[in-house]
C-alpha cells in the first residue's frame, strides 16, 4: 500500500537536487528519533505523512520548491482546497476558469495534453496569423483590452499561491488516501485465472491489465524516455488479507449428549459394525485428543477501472465506449498461508458498475431524480458495447440488480430490464443470455431484515453454480470460472457490497467444503475475519467514489442490524450530501479520462 509520498520538482535539476536532499534528511532524522518507515507509521494522521509542499504560503510568498518528508511541526495546514476557493471566491474564480476549463486552455496547451482540438478552437488562431499577413481582418476581441496585462499578473499570483495546495493534495491523495497497491512479483491486476504462470522477461509494466494501471499516464514521459526500472505500476482499490484456522475434526453432540468428533463418530459406527460381523480390532485408530485445524488465507482484491473514473454524482451511468461509473471487479482467494503449490489455490470473481444507461442526477438533493440521456437506440449500442465487452471478459453474465421497484431508482431500473431483455431478444448480437435477477433490496430487507439476501441467493443458485470457480494446483488449473456475477444499485456502495458479501460467503463454505471442511459444524461460526475484510473492502470502495465509508456497514461486519447502525447511516448520508455541495475542480490527466478530484 502506499503510504507516504514525496514530490520532486523535474523543472530543474538543481531544484530536483535539492529536494532529493531534503527528503534524504528528512528520512534519516526519522530514523534517528526511532520513527523509522515502518507499519505504524501508516496509521498516523495526515500531519505525520510526509508533504511534498507547504501549503501555508501568504499570496506575495514565492512558490517553494524544495519538497521531502518532514516533521508535524514544519507543516500546518492553515485551509483546506476548498475553503481557499470559497474564501476568495472572487479571485479563484476568474483563475479557475481558466484554468480548469478545458476552453481556458490554448490550442497548444490541449495538443500537449493530448485534449481534442475543435474547429472553433482552430479558426480564432488561424484568423490571427493571417491577420499578420494581412489576409484577415483583425477581430475586435484579439486587440488587448484595457487592464488585460494586469489581470495576467493577477492570475500568476493566483496560480503560485494555489499550487502548493494542489501538490499537497496529490501527495494527500496517491499517500494519504491508502487506496493505492503495487507489488514487484505479483501481478495485482490480474485475476488467477489471468495471470501468467510461466515467467516472463517483459517490464512490470507491459504485463500489468491496463484497465487497472492508474498511473499509466503519469508515468508515461519514464517508458518514452526508456527508464523502465523507474516504472511502477499502480492499481486503486482494495487488498485484505486475513489467516483463520478451521477444524477439520469438529466436535459432535453425541445421543449421549457428550461432545464427540465426527471421526470418533464414524470409527464408533464402524467398530459396531465390525462386532456385529466378528470381524473386530483391538487397534482400531482414533482422533481423539488430537489437533485438527487446519490454516487458511483469505485474500480480497478490489480493482478500480481507470475508465469513466470519477466521484459520485460527477460520474453516472455509462459513456460511449460501454464503460461504467465506480466498476469495480472483485477477487476473492482462498490459499494455504504460504501460497504453496501443492495445496489447492480457489478464485472467485465478482464485479460491480453502475446501470450501463446514460443518465444523471443532481448532487443537490437527498433523494436526485435520475435523468435519462439521449435516445432509446443511443442508449442500447452503448449498453451492448458494455456488455460485450464484460463477455468478452469474463464468459457468461448474470444481472442482480438492487434498486428499488417503485419511486425514483425505477426510472432507470426500467430502462435496465428493458435494455436486458431487447439484448436477449436479438438473434445478431453475438452475446451468450444475459441473466437478470431485479431484487428490490429496500422492500424485501425493510425493518432491518438484512438477513432477506438469502432470498436472493436462493434465486442465483443456478448460475452461481454454473460459473464455477478457478482451481490451481501445482500450478495447473482444474477449473476456471466461466462467468460474472454483476451486481448495482444506485452507487453501487451499500447494498452492492452487502450482497456481494454474501456471494462470497457462499463461495467459501464451498471452497472449504471441498477440503473436507463443513462449516456448519464448527465452533466459531460468526466468521469475523470474513466480515471485517468485507467490511474494510466497502469503506475503501466508497471512501473512493462517495469520499465517506460504505452504508450498512454495521451488518457486513457482524451480520446484525440495529439502529445504532441506522443512525450511523443517517449521518454518512449526511456527509455525502455535503460533499456534493462542495466546489469541485477537476484535473484531467493528458490522453486518459481519468480525472482527479480536489474538493
Amino acid at each position: 500500500m502506499v503510504t507516504e509520498v514525496a514530490l520532486t520538482p523535474l523543472s530543474s535539476k538543481l531544484e530536483a537536487d535539492s529536494s532529493i536532499l531534503d527528503t534524504q534528511t528528512a528520512l534519516q532524522k526519522r530514523t534517528v528519533e526511532g520513527h523509522g518507515m515502518d507499519e505504524s507509521d501508516s496509521e498516523g494522521d495526515e500531519g505525520e505523512l510526509s508533504a511534498a509542499v507547504s501549503d501555508d504560503v501568504e499570496d506575495d510568498e514565492p512558490v517553494p520548491i524544495l519538497a521531502g518528508p518532514s516533521s508535524p511541526a514544519e507543516h500546518k495546514r492553515t485551509s483546506s482546497i476548498a475553503e481557499d476557493v470559497i474564501g476568495k471566491r472572487g479571485s479563484y474564480g476568474r483563475f479557475a476558469s481558466k484554468w480548469f476549463s478545458r476552453r481556458g486552455w490554448t490550442v497548444d496547451q490541449r495538443r500537449n495534453l493530448g485534449m481534442s482540438v475543435s474547429t472553433e478552437d482552430v479558426i480564432p488562431s488561424a484568423a490571427s496569423e493571417g491577420s499578420k499577413k494581412g489576409q484577415l481582418p483583425p477581430k475586435p476581441e484579439s486587440s488587448p483590452r484595457v487592464g488585460e496585462v494586469g489581470k495576467e499578473q493577477q492570475d500568476s499570483d493566483i496560480a503560485k499561491t494555489l499550487l502548493p495546495k494542489l501538490l499537497k493534495t496529490t501527495q494527500i491523495l496517491f499517500g494519504a488516501s491508502r487506496s493505492f497497491f503495487f507489488s514487484y512479483d505479483y501481478d495485482i491486476t490480474r485475476s488467477l485465472a489471468k495471470r501468467r504462470t510461466n515467467a516472463s522477461e517483459l517490464s512490470l509494466y507491459k504485463e500489468v491489465d491496463p484497465l487497472f494501471f492508474w498511473n499509466r499516464n503519469v508515468i508515461q514521459p519514464f517508458i518514452d524516455a526508456g527508464q523502465t526500472t523507474l516504472v511502477l505500476p499502480l492499481m486503486q482499490g482494495f487488498i485484505g488479507q486475513r489467516s483463520f484456522e478451521m477444524d477439520t475434526n469438529p466436535p459432535i453432540i453425541g445421543l449421549d449428549g457428550a461432545e464427540k468428533s465426527s471421526m470418533e463418530l464414524t470409527d464408533l459406527s464402524t467398530e459396531s459394525a465390525d462386532i456385529e460381523s466378528g470381524n473386530a480390532s483391538t487397534d482400531h485408530p482414533t482422533r481423539k485428543g488430537s489437533n485438527t485445524a487446519k490454516s487458511f488465507l483469505l485474500t480480497l482484491i478490489s480493482r478500480r477501472s481507470v475508465k469513466r473514473a470519477g466521484l459520485r454524482y460527477l460520474r453516472r451511468g455509462v459513456d460511449e465506449e460501454g464503460n461504467t461509473a465506480n466498476g469495480v471487479e472483485t477477487e476473492q482467494i482462498l490459499s494455504d498461508p504460504n501460497w504453496a503449490s501443492s495445496s489447492k489455490i480457489y478464485s472467485f470473481l465478482q464485479i460491480r458498475g453502475s446501470i450501463p444507461i446514460f443518465f444523471s442526477q443532481s448532487p443537490y438533493s437527498f433523494k436526485p431524480v435520475p435523468q435519462i440521456q439521449h435516445s432509446p437506440e443511443t442508449n442500447f449500442q452503448a449498453f451492448k458495447k458494455h456488455f460485450r465487452n464484460i463477455s468478452d471478459r469474463y464468459g457468461s453474465i448474470q444481472v442482480v440488480s438492487l434498486v428499488e421497484k417503485h419511486g425514483n431508482e425505477a426510472i432507470v431500473g426500467d430502462e435496465y430490464q428493458k435494455n436486458v431483455d431487447h439484448l436477449n431478444q436479438l438473434n445478431d448480437s453475438g452475446l451468450p443470455s444475459v441473466g437478470f435477477e431485479w431484487f428490490d433490496f429496500h422492500t424485501i430487507c425493510r425493518g432491518m431484515k438484512f438477513e432477506n439476501v438469502s432470498i436472493l441467493m436462493d434465486a442465483i443458485e443456478d448460475p452461481l453454480d454454473k460459473f464455477s470457480e478457478t482451481v490451481q494446483l501445482d500450478g495447473q488449473f482444474l477449473s476456471k470460472q466461466n462467468g460474472v456475477l454483476r451486481v448495482n444499485c444506485m452507487d453501487c456502495l451499500d447494498r452492492t457490497n452487502v450482497v456481494q458479501s454474501a456471494c462470497g460467503r457462499r463461495a467459501l463454505e464451498l471452497q472449504l467444503k471441498c477440503e473436507g471442511i463443513d462449516v456448519s459444524l464448527q465452533a466459531d461460526q460468526t466468521g469475523q475475519f470474513f466480515n471485517t475484510l468485507w467490511a474494510d473492502n466497502g469503506d475503501a470502495i466508497s471512501k473512493q467514489y462517495a469520499s465517506t465509508a460504505a452504508m450498512k456497514g454495521d451488518f457486513t461486519r457482524t451480520r446484525k442490524r440495529d439502529y445504532r447502525g441506522a443512525l450511523t447511516d443517517m449521518g454518512i448520508s449526511i456527509s455525502r450530501f455535503y460533499s456534493g455541495l462542495v466546489i469541485t475542480f477537476t484535473l484531467p490527466l493528458p490522453n486518459t479520462n481519468i480525472t482527479y478530484i480536489v474538493s
